[in-house]
């Protein structure tokens, strides 16, 4: 089962975010997501993305 969503934002390793647009099986059965960053899509590993972190505001 897949951990994301199309439309949901998620954060890559090197922290820049984006929003998943596909998502898909590779040849070597690893599942991918086409994420969208600055208008560009990059091709990501699932296992390389993480949901986004929440700011913590104060009370």
């Amino acid at each position: 089962m897949n951990r994301f969503k199309l439309g949901d934002e998620v954060c890559k390793d090197n922290g820049r975010r984006g929003v998943v647009r596909a998502i898909f099986v590779n040849r070597d059965a690893a599942r991918m997501c086409a994420v969208e960053i600055n208008g560009a899509l990059d091709f990501v590993e699932e296992a390389r993305l993480a949901p986004p972190q929440q700011a913590d505001l104060a009370a």
